[in-house]
């Protein structure tokens, strides 16, 4: 994509939410609750509202969305290396160099020695299945970088997300350039005092972004955007900045205003004629009176009806219903200005953020998409509180449902994975001389099985034998096959095959496949403005976030940016190409994506998980390093 994939994107109380340590399980770090009544609307307080919102102005978290660039090759923006000042828009992302699209990038530096500090004791890290009972360290800014030693430098191991809490040696070591102390992370790094607290009753950590459900589909909640124009408040608006800012919320009372006016501006024009036709009679009766010595009797009355339409037209000016003078039409805003088929013209992000003041953000194109972090009631309407901090109003989106579609564990036996493509197939059965063909049942569409190898022409259509016994019409779907192991695979490493031609994805360990799923990649076309092939090559995975939000503009004129809060499980091996979840398509087997390679969010989470470099306890984003090495991703034809 330009900077992502265009579209064609929680309740027990936490014991240590308010104490320094608790009985907090590792899954809990993992699968994090959210407090009761959390992501329900009506919760119309303002005591709730002020201290989440007025919160999130305070902590400047309009700018806490990792706004990563992706699938056009080139390098996500990263973060300021000064120490840890919350990210900027578009620079919450490292600019590490893009990989070489032939051979995977070379290891990263080793990491520097941290320097000379009286050792922490503390225990050593639990094993996964083990319930975590010590204290936990909350981050306090949009993203708390964990640091290879205690000292800052562009090299980091992950970040913690507002909010999030992890495993922690309590004792800040002093030293290095941290005055606040570094605290030493029980899954390695070193996190700065000033960036993070073992203080879980802070505002910052208390009311900071709800965990990331990963019991779910979705690690959140999505919602579309419906209209152009949407905007995104920085805090909750009041009555008449709703009505300043929607206008289309009271079209009724303006339409009213607006037909008083006309009918106010007819009666004046009415007067100013009547008052200019009398005064023309006087001054021809005045001109008759002179030439001729008769009386015109009619005439007499007639100073008095000029005074009063004077009069008349005096006191409506006096009402100001005169007509304002002629003055050029105001420009209209870009989401009014649109063509016949309803579609803004010429809109650009640039555009959009044009319309940022200390109330909106900025406007939304429809088919954005937002990641919600809060649902909760204001001023007699439903409010979505994004991730990124802003405010949205519900009654202009609407939450989405995510494509359930996945793949599955590679079958004992198979050689291959067989994929159902169609709305509907059959499956099949030959007689003993495979002579003739008849069906044996029916398929959803991405069904998936297990194929022994076998295949047979049947009149021309080819059929492929599943390990349950019946055959496969090959134009009714897609299948399995792999690509030749990199070249520096080391024995039993994982490694992930993704296939351009067949539309597939599988996870390997060594030499065994282990698990197999449908991607869309790039969408190739002739025309070059559209074409958008995914890059074949040998990668390893660079860097893995559990949300990261993409946008970009229309790489064809009148095309529409876009954007798309918190794009689920994003792996990314190769500059701005990743893998990730889609959930803003269902039409996985097809090509769809800007470059990049889309999976269903289920089997982005899985590949995610599985995948290397390993995520630690309650962190957001982990990078790659020698001793945490990226999983090799080899793309083929």
């Amino acid at each position: 994509m330009n900077r992502s994939q265009a579209p064609g994107p929680r309740g027990q109380k936490d014991p240590a939410r308010s104490h320094g340590s608790g009985n907090v399980r590792t899954d809990d770090l993992r699968n994090p609750q959210p407090a009761p009544g959390a992501g329900r609307a009506g919760v119309a307080r303002t005591s709730l509202v002020s201290s989440v919102l007025g919160f999130v102005a305070a902590a400047a978290f309009a700018g806490t969305a990792a706004w990563a660039s992706g699938c056009q090759g080139e390098a996500p923006p990263g973060p300021s290396t000064e120490g840890d000042s919350p990210p900027e828009r578009t620079s919450s992302l490292p600019r590490p160099a893009p990989a070489s699209s032939a051979r995977a990038a070379a290891p990263a530096e080793a990491p520097k020695e941290a320097p000379a500090a009286a050792p922490s004791e503390a225990p050593e890290p639990p094993a996964p299945d083990t319930p975590y009972t010590g204290p936990l360290l909350g981050s306090i800014m949009p993203q708390a970088s964990v640091y290879p030693t205690m000292e800052f430098s562009k090299q980091r191991l992950g970040y913690i997300r507002l909010g999030g809490k992890v495993p922690v040696d309590p004792k800040p070591i002093k030293g290095g350039s941290c005055a606040k102390g570094w605290y030493r992370l029980l899954d390695g790094g070193y996190v700065c005092g000033r960036s993070a607290t073992t203080d879980l009753s802070n505002p910052q950590v208390r009311l900071g972004i709800t965990p990331p459900n990963l019991d779910e589909v979705l690690p959140y909640k999505y919602a579309f955007n419906t209209t152009h124009g949407t905007p995104l408040y920085r805090s909750v608006p009041s009555k008449d900045e709703m009505m300043r800012y929607e206008p289309y919320l009271d079209s009724a009372k303006r339409k009213r205003k607006e037909e008083e006016k006309q009918r106010a501006e007819a009666l004046y024009e009415e007067t100013e004629k009547e008052v200019a036709a009398a005064a023309a009679a006087r001054a021809a009766a005045s001109a008759e009176a002179a030439a001729s010595p008769a009386p015109v009797a009619a005439v007499a009355a007639d100073p008095a009806a000029v005074e009063d339409k004077a009069a008349a037209v005096a006191a409506a000016a006096s009402l100001g219903i005169a007509p304002a003078p002629v003055e050029e039409e105001p420009e209209k805003p870009w989401w009014e200005n649109v063509d016949e088929k309803g579609r803004p013209l010429n809109v650009t992000l640039a555009d959009l953020d044009k319309d940022a003041d200390s109330t909106v953000a900025k406007r939304m194109v429809k088919g954005f998409f937002v990641a919600v972090d809060k649902t909760f009631g204001w001023n007699g309407r439903s409010w979505y509180k994004t991730t990124a901090g802003l405010v949205a109003p519900s009654d202009r989106m609407y939450i989405i449902k995510p494509p359930a579609s996945q793949g599955i564990d590679f079958p004992e036996g198979a050689k291959s994975v067989g994929f159902i493509l169609a709305k509907s197939a059959s499956k099949y059965q030959f007689d003993a001389e495979k002579k003739s063909v008849s069906v044996a049942g029916s398929l959803e569409r991405f069904a998936a099985f297990g194929l022994t190898g076998e295949s047979h022409t049947h009149k021309s259509t080819v059929y492929r034998k599943t390990t349950e016994g019946w055959w496969m019409k090959g134009a009714d779907g897609t299948y399995t096959d792999l690509g030749a192991p990199p070249p520096d695979l080391a024995p039993g490493e994982k490694w992930i095959d993704v296939n351009l031609s067949r539309k597939t994805l599988v996870a390997i360990e060594g030499d065994k496949p282990v698990f197999a799923a449908l991607v869309s990649p790039g969408r190739r076309s002739k025309d070059k403005k559209k074409d958008h092939p995914t890059p074949a090559g040998v990668f390893r995975i660079r860097e893995k976030h559990i949300a990261t939000t993409m946008d970009g503009d229309g790489t064809v004129a009148g095309d529409l940016p876009y954007s798309i809060e918190d794009v689920p499980f994003v792996a990314y091996y190769d500059g701005s190409y990743a893998l990730h979840g889609a959930f803003w398509h269902g039409n996985f087997g097809r090509e769809m994506s800007h470059g990049c390679v889309n999976l269903s969010p289920l089997d982005a989470k899985k590949v995610f998980f599985w995948s290397e470099p390993r995520l630690p306890r309650g962190w957001h984003g982990v990078w790659a390093t020698p001793e945490n090495r990226g999983t090799l991703v080899s793309i083929h034809e």
